[in-house]
């Protein structure tokens, strides 16, 4: 039986983003335009490159975009887990920065059946938008970025896994079996990403998908003990404490 016991309301968006300039305005067009969102986040985390101003610049235009910024990158989970502290809302949803063709009623599919209390957390899987990322989410569909959830289950699972840095996906569905949620596949049609390889060209971009898959086993032979045991020993909590983020570069 699904252990939601009303409907939650108010949605944040929550947005980790690592040298994505080039990529963030597309899904911030999307998000602003997009009304009942009541708090939109961006975690620029450690960026090299101009992130934090297009964040900064959506934030002038729209009070509901708030931009954090953390001066040293701290992987995935910290910032998504920063992120959600930011938020005043009941609900959250996680969202990558280079998503290509993001439309609104794709976080509305999302949304939907947590917002019904029908189901826990859901998770988008792409069709028809790119061949290659088609077919990483017919293999492995745990591994999207894109889910939606109460913000308050999504603080307490992500705190173990601060300390990782690509393995956060498998995690959160880890969590989510071993709580026995109703968890739903939502088939977003049309949308894709841009792949590691293009952002970083050759042997850095393979070297990055080899450090992200290194990760994410790690994060599953983890969780193979009772609940997050391992994880909860081995990550380094001082790395994940919210003090190290700042709203600006100063």
């Amino acid at each position: 039986m699904n252990k939601l016991q009303q409907p939650l309301r108010n949605v944040g968006i929550v947005i980790p983003a690592f040298n994505e300039a080039h990529n963030l305005h597309r899904v911030l067009d999307t998000l602003c335009g997009v009304k009942w969102l009541a708090q939109i986040v961006v975690v620029d985390d450690g960026s090299t490159d101009g992130t934090l101003d297009v964040a900064e610049r959506y934030a002038t235009r729209d009070p509901r975009v708030l931009a954090l910024y953390s001066p040293q990158n701290q992987g995935k989970a910290a910032a998504m887990l920063f992120g959600v502290r930011a938020l005043q809302t009941d609900v959250v949803i996680f969202l990558d920065a280079d998503l290509i063709s993001l439309q609104s009623h794709h976080l509305w599919q999302l949304y939907h059946p947590v917002e019904t209390g029908t189901y826990e957390m859901t998770l988008a899987v792409f069709r028809h938008g790119g061949f290659l990322t088609d077919a990483s989410h017919r293999l492995a569909p745990n591994l999207s970025g894109q889910r939606c959830l109460a913000r308050q289950a999504a603080e307490s699972v992500l705190k173990p896994l601060a300390g990782t840095r690509y393995g956060v996906e498998v995690g959160l569905s880890i969590y989510a079996k071993r709580q026995k949620w109703m968890v739903k596949k939502v088939v977003w049609l049309g949308v894709t990403h841009v792949m590691k390889e293009q952002k970083r060209k050759g042997v850095a971009g393979l070297y990055q998908r080899h450090q992200m898959y290194s990760q994410i086993m790690m994060v599953w032979l983890a969780a193979q003990k009772p609940i997050l045991s391992y994880l909860y020993s081995s990550i380094d909590h001082s790395r994940t404490r919210s003090h190290i983020y700042e709203t600006s570069r100063g």
